[in-house]
């Protein structure tokens, strides 16, 4: 049996000195609670999390959690557990390096980091270095420039944090107007429908799961409010030609590893633009382990054990529609 640390950041008990709310604290509450509970269920695996005391109980009563009520202890117990597992898996926001913060403390802990390189998830972590990075390697991606630089040729533009994770901070303001950051990228408003892929790579195999679309807010700051997997039909060109970009784009990056998030916009003939890659695991997983009929769940933290393509059978007929709260999926017909 293996031991394997789940750790999602900002329930951890790394916030504790800060208000547990927002999105980024909703949805990653609901990916570790589904995560713990896919693998409590893996008589294989034994799992282990700390989890903030304001909390209250942990939803899943068959892991080991480690309750937590400052940060100086959630570090501690952080490092300690990562050193006594086999494997560790973080999920966490790419603001202010904490994924990478993150990395370093389990390699000098002597456990098992699975997950990207500290190397590709500087490259993700940066919208501006994932656009030119792309670009070099031949990769479809959108237009991402500095706030100095002459703006995209676009009526409205889209303003992100350089580092932004989720819907944070994001605005759209008419192409003229001052930047919302000096620090801020911008982007061209381009019309089209989001969608993602998430990739399982392990070494040099990646496996791409079925396109999934992104429901986000119409109101100039694109809250995340979940999603519709499949978006397209598994075997479809569109869908074929979306996870072969998504599959492109992570070949460019060394050191991806793990389940990585492509978020890209689809255009009115069905032709994909890759706007960020996320280098860990993402709100997605809420639908998609709903739609596999296998447990996927062992994969996230298994990934060498990926088979390399997926087969139409491996999928559950219906189309699952989820929210970023984990709230229960609706299967549509």
């Amino acid at each position: 049996m293996e031991r394997v640390l789940v750790s999602e950041h900002i329930t951890s008990g790394a916030w504790a000195d800060r208000p547990l709310e927002g999105s980024l604290a909703v949805e990653g509450r609901a990916m570790l609670v589904a995560l713990a509970r896919d693998l409590s269920a893996d008589p294989g695996v034994e799992v282990v999390t700390t989890w903030d005391a304001r909390l209250g109980p942990f939803p899943v009563e068959t892991v080991e959690v480690e309750v937590v009520e400052s940060v100086a202890a959630s570090d501690k117990a952080f490092g300690r557990l990562a050193g006594e597992s086999d494997r560790t898996l973080v999920i966490a926001p790419e603001v202010d390096g904490l994924l990478e913060q993150r990395c370093e403390q389990v390699d000098a802990a002597g456990g098992r980091w699975i997950g990207c390189r500290r190397s590709a998830i500087a490259i993700c972590s940066d919208k501006l270095a994932t656009a030119a990075h792309l670009q070099q390697h031949g990769i479809a991606v959108v237009d991402t420039r500095t706030a100095d630089q002459p703006r995209p040729d676009s009526d409205s533009v889209v303003w992100k944090p350089r580092d932004g994770a989720g819907s944070m901070e994001i605005r759209v303001r008419p192409a003229d107007q001052p930047p919302p950051h000096p620090d801020h990228v911008v982007q061209p408003l381009l019309d089209g429908r989001p969608v993602s892929v998430a990739v399982l790579v392990s070494g040099s195999d990646i496996t791409c799961l079925p396109v999934a679309e992104q429901f986000v807010g119409d109101d100039g700051h694109f809250a995340y409010r979940g999603g519709l997997v499949p978006c397209l039909p598994i075997q479809s060109p569109s869908s074929r030609d979306v996870a072969r970009l998504a599959a492109d784009a992570c070949r460019s990056i060394e050191g991806l590893q793990g389940w990585v998030g492509v978020d890209l916009l689809l255009d009115r003939r069905q032709v994909p633009i890759v706007l960020e890659i996320n280098p860990r695991l993402t709100t997605s997983f809420l639908g998609y382990r709903q739609l596999a009929r296998f447990p996927l769940g062992r994969l996230t933290v298994f990934p060498e054990q990926s088979p390399g393509e997926f087969l139409p059978g491996d999928w559950h007929s219906e189309v699952i529609e989820f929210t970023s709260s984990g709230t229960p999926a609706t299967c549509l017909q």
